[in-house]
């Protein structure tokens, strides 16, 4: 995964639905995926495989902030809508467009220095009963500028 200002917030890492779906939420036990499914957070263990660390965090689904869009300048209301009423927050738009959000992550995000364009894995490690993933930061090595001569 990598690190970008949409995804690594100051307190929390945000993970696409596809991402997740695709890698992780498959492993997870039963109860961890009802929960998430009916919006309610779990308790997650983060174990950093690169310094041995664990941190207990937990694994939220959160729904995006959708508001109806305002209307045109000069348009007119729709039917039984006036011009006084502000546009309002759309709870279906809104759950259609989420994303699983890990928090706190603050710690890990201060303690490893995670700086934006780092790529991280996150893989599940978890049993029946906890729920824990497996961090680290994925080094990219450095550019030998020999290695570019033909």
């Amino acid at each position: 995964m990598k690190l970008t200002r949409d995804c690594m917030r100051w307190d929390s890492i945000k993970i696409s639905p596809k991402e997740f779906e695709e890698s992780l939420l498959g492993h997870m036990n039963e109860s961890s995926r009802k929960a998430l499914e009916s919006w309610i957070p779990v308790k997650i263990l983060i174990y950093d495989v690169d310094n041995g660390e664990t941190y207990d965090a937990k694994l939220f689904k959160k729904e995006s902030f959708w508001f109806d869009p305002m209307p045109v300048s000069g348009e007119k209301p729709t039917k039984g809508k006036s011009m006084e009423e502000p546009p309002c927050y759309n709870l279906e738009k809104a759950r259609e467009e989420f994303a699983y959000s890990i928090e706190p992550f603050r710690q890990i995000i201060r303690k490893r220095d995670l700086k934006y364009d780092q790529e991280i894995g996150l893989r599940y490690c978890g049993g029946n009963v906890v729920v824990a993933f497996e961090f680290s930061v994925l080094h990219s090595p450095p550019l030998d500028i020999r290695s570019l001569r033909p």
